[in-house]
């Protein structure tokens, strides 16, 4: 028979679920599991197998929700930190967080996914911290040596971030969000779906972005410009799905 927990039963083991819900917070959470498990066969009176069973499913909850303000408290803190180093590149990782938002539920991708490149675009340029900030807020052109340390942004945030743990791919977010379709990118000049689906949406909100938006060596082009960019290279340095998302949400 399906493995299920009369509410008499849980009546009859108050004291085991009232410490349960109170360890963990949430009495709901208890009741999610138990019908995740409805598909199970037991004995529904065993309660020491119930009792095990939950325990694990929450011990799981409670190493996620570590884990979760673990990168929250990281993300927090460095935020803080590159805000006081370079203000141009936070305002720019936010804006794009909420860009790439944007492009990836006009797509429709699950709501996981999309939690993850909200989270990737908050923190996509943190590699610039280790570049000078003479070289980052530079207001002329850069010399071919400046854009060669410049584009080592990618890898330099994969290495700060790489140790943390996400629920999403961030690091290789991060590393992958220069790449283009056509393999000219950088750092690995990847191509086409060797490039991560949420890096493919973070290059296009991070393009349309800088475009539009004043840099320190020139005036902003405008969102006009930035999308007619994405427009023209659809399907060749950017991914037509991503692309098409993009020009109908913004």
């Amino acid at each position: 028979m399906p493995y299920a927990v009369s509410p008499q039963a849980e009546t009859d083991y108050w004291p085991e679920y009232f410490w349960l819900t109170r360890k963990y917070g949430d009495s709901g959470t208890l009741h999610e599991l138990r019908k995740s498990l409805s598909g199970q066969k037991s004995n529904h009176s065993d309660f020491f197998a119930w009792f095990s069973t939950v325990e694990n499913h929450l011990a799981e909850i409670d190493t996620s929700r570590k884990e979760t303000e673990t990168y929250k408290t990281f993300i927090k803190t460095v935020s803080l930190l590159a805000e006081s180093q370079d203000p141009y590149t936070t305002r720019h990782q936010k804006k794009v967080s909420n860009i790439a938002e944007g492009i990836a539920r006009e797509m429709g991708l699950p709501s996981y996914m999309i939690e993850g490149i909200r989270v990737a675009g908050s923190v996509h340029d943190m590699g610039k911290m280790s570049v000078p900030t003479e070289i980052v807020t530079k207001p002329g052109a850069l010399t071919p040596l400046e854009f060669s340390i410049i584009k080592e942004h990618p890898q330099k945030g994969y290495e700060i971030l790489k140790g943390i743990e996400f629920p999403w791919p961030i690091p290789g977010i991060v590393l992958q969000h220069h790449e283009r379709l056509d393999g000219s990118g950088y750092p690995r000049s990847l191509k086409g779906n060797d490039i991560l689906l949420e890096a493919r949406v973070l290059a296009v909100a991070d393009v349309v972005e800088a475009i539009s938006s004043r840099r320190s060596y020139r005036s902003g082009l405008g969102i006009e410009a930035a999308l007619e960019e994405i427009d023209l290279n659809k399907g060749v340095l950017y991914d037509i799905e991503v692309a098409k998302a993009c020009l109908r949400s913004m």
